[in-house]
């Protein structure tokens, strides 16, 4: 195949082809965008650190309160003045479970801090289950109305672990059982131990 002479080969130009959009240079329409980056990325990072941060705050200060309520109903549990009724002794364990409760630095630790341990004796609540110490307080759980809200939650721990019977609880119990069988409480004879 013969190459002809009357062919010419036209080369165009980049700024030919554009027609008429003049050649822009992009590199000075960017500054400032990577300090717009890092500010949005910033503020982000932060108000997640920050979020953390006061889940953690928040949740520090439930384990304290929890434990002091535990603690609280461990006193409520034990506590016996060798009473000679059975309900005598529970107003002095109430006061030793506060007493107790009282210790635990939490005007300290928790804003705004108003809480008393609540105790349910026994004859307080329709099932025994329910007998021990209890606690309600308020804390702000979010950073922002955006972010988890402003408003307090109002928070509850509880311990109900029971109350030992007292001794008089288990005096009148070995009596009652003694005069089942015949015999009366004239007599200290102890037959059963029932762990009191």
């Amino acid at each position: 195949m013969p190459i002809h002479q009357d062919m010419t080969v036209t080369i165009t130009q980049p700024e030919a082809r554009r027609g008429f959009l003049p050649r822009q240079n992009h590199t000075l329409d960017k500054r400032g965008q990577s300090t717009i980056e890092f500010l949005l990325t910033f503020i982000f990072v932060f108000s997640l650190i920050f979020m953390i941060f006061r889940i953690g705050v928040n949740l520090t200060n439930g384990f304290l309160v929890h434990y002091a309520t535990f603690m609280a109903s461990r006193t409520y549990l034990v506590i016996d003045n060798n009473s000679n009724s059975p309900s005598g002794g529970d107003q002095n364990a109430r006061n030793r479970a506060s007493i107790v409760f009282e210790k635990f630095p939490m005007k300290h630790t928790i804003p705004g801090w108003n809480s008393l341990i609540k105790i349910n004796h026994p004859g307080s609540v329709p099932n025994a289950l329910f007998t021990g110490a209890w606690s309600e307080y308020t804390e702000n759980f979010g950073i922002s109305d955006i972010v988890g809200g402003i408003k307090p939650m109002v928070l509850r721990s509880e311990s109900f672990i029971g109350r030992e019977p007292t001794r008089a609880n288990c005096l009148q119990r070995v009596c009652r059982a003694m005069e089942e069988v015949g015999g009366d409480c004239s007599v200290h004879t102890t037959f059963f131990d029932n762990g009191c």
